[in-house]
């Protein structure tokens, strides 16, 4: 660890008068020590499954003896089945039908159906076109989605809002065979591209969302692919598929490639348990050695799974100029994901965001992905923040960020600046936040309680503004 003084004139704030300041610099080469709370997983949390789909001597949804599924889990880990198939995107008209029969269901459960790319992963998954079974206990909903190359996402939704196209039924798991078809017209709702889903003949449809099919996707696969997030399992079959104008019945096996289709494993990415902090790694560039891992997104009610990992800084508050910096690397970003890195309060760290915490929030809609942006929250429940900012991917990509905030800018009421990858973002705080002002006795990542998934994120090269004599 190396440490670089800067003097700053403090001014007092709960009693406390602040002298000089200094920037932290972290470089993760080893253990830096730091205080985490709910942030790394019980060892009890593992779950045991298996993967178990593939061509099978069967015929429950109906035929001759002989389809395509089997036991598919929910998890991180991913699992698929395909059949290799030319390049398509989205401005070629796609069709698929076949029939379906899901024998058991369980809460938590889901699998996609349809085209993908070989890199596709992750919920809301980008390079795909498909159908999903979503599993309850003992029943089941159909539902279908897609998602571009840029992890923009869109399809029929069961939600009430300005993107609910369809509410499918719930149907039993009991093994009933039903007939399905899924098609897209890249010409369909103005040119914007339109998905149609029929389920035992009752037609759904939902128009790509504007300017998403510029976005592009590229698919290379047709096939079953689970869905990728941590739940449950359920057992699907499938027979007599037919895409564009190839045809199989599956009454022979027809040798379709697949990746932990056949597998029993450990599961360690379980809802709602962190798994961050110190790692021998280097995802984020440089040398061995970073903080990072799995944040997941939870619901406000569940306190008890807030987590952070963090250094300890003294005493600050926003009457003082407030500078971090470092690099960033995202691996796995579900969607409705999202985590916070900034100064916070180790008495009021639970929400969405805390009270008394400036910083960055990565997070964003299903239908984008993940904004970098800056925001704020005072002590007596004041917020600002960015609606959008530039966008972050689990692409493995590295990047540079900083975040500043100078009490002194926009007359004297306070801005923050933050920068992506030389993008700027500027926010301005209001009147009566600077009045509200912050308390800050600790510097680093936060889980973020809005209720969702999760994302793997890493980070290097920290350099953090903290009270002189801290450390």
């Amino acid at each position: 660890m190396k440490m670089f003084v800067s003097v700053l004139v403090g001014l007092s704030f709960c009693m406390h008068v602040v002298g000089e300041t200094m920037q932290v610099r972290e470089d993760f080469a080893a253990d830096p020590g730091w205080i985490g709370v709910n942030n790394v997983p019980d060892p009890g949390i593992v779950q045991t499954k298996t993967q178990d789909f593939g061509f099978s001597a069967t015929n429950y949804a109906g035929g001759a003896v002989g389809e395509i599924g089997g036991r598919v889990c929910r998890s991180f880990t991913p699992a698929a089945y395909w059949k290799n198939i030319p390049n398509r995107t989205l401005e070629d008209r796609l069709a698929a039908s076949g029939r379906l029969s899901v024998t058991e269901s369980s809460g938590g459960a889901g699998v996609l159906i349809g085209w993908f790319n070989h890199g596709s992963r992750g919920w809301r998954t980008p390079n795909s076109l498909a159908f999903r079974i979503d599993g309850e206990s003992g029943k089941f909903r159909v539902f279908f989605e897609y998602g571009t190359q840029n992890w923009q996402t869109g399809g029929g939704q069961t939600f009430e809002g300005p993107y609910q196209t369809t509410k499918t039924p719930l149907l039993v798991a009991d093994g009933t065979a039903h007939l399905w078809r899924l098609e897209y017209d890249p010409s369909g709702a103005g040119d914007d591209g339109e998905i149609t889903f029929y389920l035992d003949d009752q037609a759904y449809t939902a128009a790509l969302l504007p300017g998403h099919k510029a976005g592009g996707a590229v698919f290379d696969r047709f096939g079953i692919l689970n869905q990728q997030i941590s739940g449950t399992e359920l057992t699907v079959y499938l027979d007599d598929v037919r895409t564009e104008d190839q045809s199989d019945d599956f009454t022979v096996d027809p040798h379709w490639e697949g990746v932990g289709n056949k597998v029993t494993f450990q599961d360690r990415i379980v809802r709602p348990f962190h798994d961050f902090g110190y790692r021998n790694s280097n995802r984020a560039g440089g040398q061995p050695g970073e903080a990072g891992g799995i944040f997941w997104r939870i619901e406000s009610w569940d306190p008890e799974h807030a987590g952070y990992y963090a250094a300890p800084v003294g005493r600050l508050n926003l009457n003082q100029p407030l500078r971090a910096s470092g690099k960033l690397a995202m691996q796995a970003g579900a969607a409705d994901s999202a985590l916070l890195v900034g100064w916070f309060n180790s008495r009021t760290y639970i929400g969405g965001p805390p009270a008394n915490f400036l910083g960055i929030l990565i997070e964003g809609p299903s239908r984008i992905g993940h904004y970098f942006r800056p925001i704020y929250h005072t002590s007596d429940d004041i917020r600002g923040g960015l609606e959008e900012g530039p966008l972050v991917r689990a692409d493995d990509k590295v990047h540079n960020w900083s975040v500043s905030y100078d009490p002194s800018a926009n007359n004297g009421i306070g801005k923050i600046v933050a920068v992506f990858d030389g993008e700027s973002l500027l926010l301005d705080l209001t009147p009566a936040a600077r009045k509200g002002n912050a308390a800050f006795d600790r510097f680093g990542f936060l889980s973020w309680q809005r209720g969702g998934h999760c994302v793997e994120m890493h980070f290097d090269d920290l350099e953090y503004t903290a009270e002189e004599g801290v450390m």
